[in-house]
């Protein structure tokens, strides 16, 4: 748990930082890379620029901490670092907590559900009454709550949606 909240902590960018990210090019391939990583080449087709110039910036990028070059291929696949990562999407973060919370809810409401229906209690406490709504109502709730786990740990390894 500590460690989302670490993970929603600010990038600090130096004036160095600012200064890769000014230029139009480099953000459009940090893009394209979030999107697909590639090589030289494929960046070079898909963004219709010189494989030179591409080549240049993420050159650039690569010595500022922006995208890491996997050289383990026959070619140099470019991908995106954590520091880029986090400054293409910071609402990831967030995201997380939301579900977390959302989550929390759901599972406490549907055991709440599924416990008066096996108590045989009623919403309104007239009697011992084995009410069936009860039953699906919490059913319903602890399935939300797996579904809701299920996206959370789907956002976490998410190469592209790691944060």
């Amino acid at each position: 748990m500590k460690e989302i909240f670490q993970d929603m902590v600010d990038i600090p960018l130096d004036r160095k930082d600012i200064d890769v990210l000014s230029s139009d090019v480099r953000v459009t391939i940090l893009k394209t890379i979030d999107c697909r990583a590639g090589t030289v080449s494929e960046l070079a087709k898909e963004l219709g620029l010189a494989k030179s110039t591409v080549h240049e910036h993420l050159t650039i990028l690569a010595d500022n901490g922006f995208v890491n070059a996997d050289d383990r291929r026959k070619w140099r696949t470019y991908t995106l670092t954590l520091k880029s990562v986090r400054i293409l999407h910071p609402e990831n973060g967030y995201r997380i907590m939301l579900l977390l919370g959302t989550s929390l809810f759901t599972l406490v409401t549907g055991v709440y559900f599924v416990v008066l229906f096996m108590r045989g209690d009623t919403l309104l406490g007239n009697g011992i009454i084995h009410d069936p709504i009860a039953f699906i109502l919490g059913e319903l709730l602890l399935i939300l709550t797996v579904v809701f786990w299920y996206f959370i740990l789907k956002i976490r390894s998410c190469k592209k949606l790691l944060f």
